[in-house]
């Protein structure tokens, strides 16, 4: 069977401080071989980092600062992440984005970090990782400017500039996201019985579109709701999408992680860390 990547994962929140070890070795035989762990503040991102050193032969990092995160960032903040992703073993920047659904930053505060992070994906040239809650419309019309930015500036992030991590079924994300060659993070709701928009929409996409994810410790599948995700869980999701497609399993995972490795190099960065 094809590696499998899961391209979005905390591990380290304190829900693995006690068998990081036992969930990596059960991915690993599992066949999840490429994980994507992205940095949600300063502290985080440095944890990714130090976890990617770790386990290197299958952890990646992202460095960023999360939306719910930007109240009362400062310069230095901004500049202490902007090292981190020069650093060679940073693939990505994220998780970034827009959050309006809950209020643990103000607008305006999110907006003006959001923009700084994309200003270093584009100075770094590593894709972005974005979250986004309740913020379509204000999303867009910021990757809009930053998407023309790369056209005009031939940065070699217009192939792929990142994914819209743990995509939520709208119509309007996927069809700027397919337009501007941007991935769609598939992760755990997939598989929920009132995802009947997010199905559809992966019915209907071709899977050259898709990554696969868990967000754990967060968005158990199905079968697990309730409990700790964990990256061996991504598999649910690689099942689902090949359930919903009417497609073989093989097909979903190998796809899926040529996707993966497209946007984020990861295959090129092993050889150059090497």
């Amino acid at each position: 069977m094809p590696i499998i990547s899961d391209t979005h994962c905390h591990l380290y929140m304190h829900d693995f401080e006690n068998d990081l070890d036992t969930v990596i070795k059960v991915a690993n035989r599992a066949g999840i071989l490429k994980i994507l762990v992205p940095g949600i503040d300063l502290e985080t991102s440095q944890s990714s980092i130090r976890l990617s050193r770790q386990y290197s032969k299958c952890i990646y990092a992202a460095v960023g600062i999360h939306p719910n995160h930007s109240t009362g960032i400062e310069f230095s903040d901004l500049e202490s992440i902007e090292s981190l992703a020069n650093q060679s073993n940073v693939v990505a920047i994220g998780e970034i984005g827009l959050d309006f659904y809950r209020d643990k930053a103000s607008p305006n505060d999110q907006i003006q970090v959001f923009e700084n992070m994309l200003r270093i994906s584009k100075m770094t040239c590593k894709p972005v990782c974005i979250h986004n809650r309740d913020a379509d419309n204000k999303i867009l019309e910021i990757l809009d400017t930053w998407y023309s930015d790369l056209v005009e500036s031939k940065s070699n992030l217009v192939k792929h500039p990142g994914v819209f991590h743990s995509f939520s079924g709208s119509e309007i994300i996927s069809q700027w996201a397919i337009t501007h060659n941007f991935f769609l993070g598939i992760s755990g709701p997939v598989t929920f019985p009132n995802s009947k928009n997010l199905q559809k929409i992966i019915m209907e996409t071709d899977l050259s579109h898709f990554l696969v994810e868990t967000d754990a410790p967060y968005l158990s599948p199905q079968p697990l709701r309730g409990k700790r995700n964990e990256p061996a869980n991504v598999m649910f999701v690689c099942e689902k999408i090949a359930e919903i497609k009417q497609i073989c399993l093989e097909k979903v995972i190998s796809r899926t992680s040529d996707n993966a490795n497209a946007l984020f190099g990861w295959d090129s960065f092993k050889i150059k860390n090497q």
